[in-house]
């Protein structure tokens, strides 16, 4: 049997080349050439062929990452491949002979794209996230799914639409829910596309948008976090610092602040940053084997350090990279760490001041009451 995906490339690039070669063909042969063309009128003959030569261009630009079998690649290539046969469907009465060729590649190519779709699993050559890929895609998609419709309905607007600049216009006017007033649909298959037009703007491009611009908000934000935090450490004088959290130190931490012993937590977690921070406790969430943030929050002026994760090996880490500073700074801190597990006693002895077996304690607490 036939392995399709070594050939997907090319295939894709031919379906772009004859497209291309057909739109150039249809351009050129304009009205009074081919009976169709006259039929259907030059202005949305040509726009529209227009739309097929740049969509076949962005399959001539696909071919590499085909070829590398990047998720991206099959994503977009099946999204276009798509738009095409949705706005085929639209033209069905129009469309000449020498488009079932194209037709016929596309469906081809589409139904071989589905079947070797987990082929296509590789990382992106454009080092994006996947919901800023995301996001251009849905933009993309909307806006032709627009134009393409009011380019298709064009005469059933007031004033009609014919051109492809006075159609881009009016989709990002309606995308945009401006409504200006000035083109407006006058036949119930208008108005019918234009209220999905909105619906999907209104749902998709707003939350594109959103989804795409969010990171570069929040980098802003935790920018500001950390500079509002690295002034609330700057006073912290002989104080203790957590490396950590589990529900075991939540009684200790709470008479801490209850006799207003100085403390800060170095927590990596989210939730339980946002769980302590709320509770009003002073947090910073950053991994506390990091040297920066410990110094951070203040170890060169700190008088000791409780390792208190609940995960004995991260813990160990933490204490190697304490005493990497303790030599480097000459720090006299004392480090005290809570273990999980008894079997990892001698692991950590040699990195630690003192060493609180939590087995060991509720194994006591237990005896006691029996």
């Amino acid at each position: 049997m036939v392995n399709w995906t070594r050939y997907i490339p090319y295939l894709v690039v031919s379906v772009g080349i004859y497209q291309i070669v057909t739109g150039i063909f249809l351009i050129n042969w304009r009205v009074g050439y081919i009976p169709v063309i006259q039929k259907t009128g030059y202005e949305y003959g040509n726009v529209f062929t227009f739309l097929i030569v740049v969509y076949s261009i962005f399959l001539l630009l696909i071919y590499r990452g085909l070829r590398k079998k990047t998720w991206t690649s099959w994503y977009f290539t099946v999204i276009f491949l798509i738009f095409y046969f949705i706005s085929s469907i639209f033209r069905i009465p129009k469309i000449l002979p020498i488009e079932f060729l194209a037709l016929v590649l596309n469906g081809f190519s589409l139904v071989i794209l589905f079947k070797y779709r987990k082929n296509y699993v590789f990382p992106p050559m454009i080092k994006l996230p996947r919901e800023t890929l995301a996001s251009l895609v849905i933009i993309m998609f909307t806006v032709l799914y627009g134009v393409t419709g009011t380019l298709i309905l064009g005469n059933q607007f007031s004033p009609p639409v014919k051109n492809i600049d006075d159609a881009i216009y009016y989709t990002i006017e309606v995308m945009t829910t401006l409504g200006f007033g000035d083109i407006l649909p006058v036949t119930e298959m208008s108005r019918l596309f234009i209220s999905s037009l909105v619906v999907l703007g209104v749902a998709s491009f707003f939350g594109a948008v959103a989804t795409f611009f969010g990171p570069i908000i929040q980098n802003r934000i935790e920018k500001v976090v950390n500079f509002m935090e690295t002034a609330e450490f700057t006073g912290f004088r002989d104080h203790i610092i957590f490396c950590g959290y589990t529900p075991l130190i939540s009684s200790l931490i709470r008479e801490l602040k209850r006799n207003e012993i100085p403390f800060v937590l170095l927590v990596r977690d989210q939730e339980n940053a946002t769980f302590l921070r709320n509770d009003g406790y002073i947090v910073l969430r950053e991994r506390a084997d990091n040297p920066e943030a410990l110094i951070k929050v203040g170890i060169k002026r700190a008088r000791k350090v409780y390792i208190s994760s609940s995960d004995d090996g991260y813990n160990l880490m933490v204490a190697l990279t304490i005493n990497k500073l303790k030599k480097e700074y000459n720090l006299k801190i004392k480090i005290a760490i809570l273990l999980n597990s008894s079997a990892n006693m001698e692991m950590v002895r040699d990195f630690v001041d003192e060493i609180i077996d939590i087995s060991d304690i509720v194994k006591d607490k237990i005896i006691s009451n029996i």
